[in-house]
């Protein structure tokens, strides 16, 4: 992790001090050093979520190393500071789910029809999952390196919770027992708003380093695939620093030139 923060610091601020270029054929423009390259559009895409840390749940059971999926969908634009470095913005919606699991053992008293029973152990599986929508700001340093078309950025990314949930399930796995309220196998223990339970942040805050590399697909049109990869650096609840959410990212951009 601090090999990531060092590149991440290197690739946001070494670029900052370049002076624009001016275009070709006239002087300086402040307001678009480089013709024609501002591009705005859509962006979609899918990540694999890794989630890191330790927390608890109502049944004092600990959890830790999840895994899951998200969803981003936005816009973008890029404005040029010099020929091979701009500033890029995104905003839009991101879903982030993380599924922790475990089992553990318990003594539970097990009631012998008619009239008897006794202690004994039974074992329990238990999964846990998260669930966050957020809205998902990002502010990008981005250098085009010398291979054409391929680049990196990096930068900060916020995200505010406009919903959550967390829910956690346990199933009895002991064959031949089951639970006294509903004679099945299964409970589910907690259901609700990450606030019911926890003291939640309410929103994410990430570092991202990503590589990307644009497709030409007509004069003012171009595709760039992109990979990511961002570091949680705000907890889920304020109780557990360590219960973290880490993204691998692939999404695509459609880039129009203005």
């Amino acid at each position: 992790m601090r090999i990531f923060r060092l590149f991440f610091i290197v690739a946001f601020f070494a670029a900052l001090p370049l002076h624009a270029d001016p275009p070709s054929g006239g002087g300086d423009d402040i307001l678009r050093p480089v013709p024609f390259r501002l591009h705005v559009g859509p962006y979609a895409g899918g990540a694999w979520i890794a989630g890191s840390g330790t927390f608890e749940t109502l049944c004092d059971c600990e959890y830790n190393g999840g895994n899951g999926i998200g969803f981003d969908l936005g816009g973008f634009a890029d404005y040029p500071l010099t020929r091979e470095f701009s500033l890029m913005a995104t905003l839009g919606v991101r879903t982030l789910s993380s599924t922790y699991e475990k089992s553990q053992t318990r003594i539970e008293y097990i009631e012998i029809p008619p009239d008897g029973g006794d202690f004994t152990a039974v074992h329990f599986d238990l999964e846990s999952t998260l669930q966050l929508t957020l809205v998902q700001f990002a502010l990008l340093a981005r250098w085009e390196l010398p291979i054409q078309g391929l680049y990196v950025a990096a930068g900060p990314e916020l995200g505010v919770a406009i919903s959550d949930n967390i829910e956690e399930v346990e199933r009895i796995a002991t064959p031949g027992i089951g639970y006294d309220t509903n004679g099945g196998t299964e409970q589910i223990v907690m259901d609700d708003a990450l606030s019911r339970y926890y003291d939640d942040t309410g929103y994410q805050l990430a570092l991202t380093a990503r590589l990307g590399y644009i497709i030409p697909m007509h004069e003012r049109l171009a595709i760039a695939p992109e990979l990511s990869f961002s570091l949680g650096q705000t907890p889920i609840a304020s109780e557990y620093q360590s219960w973290k959410l880490n993204a691998f990212r692939a999404q695509v951009y459609l880039r129009f030139a203005i």
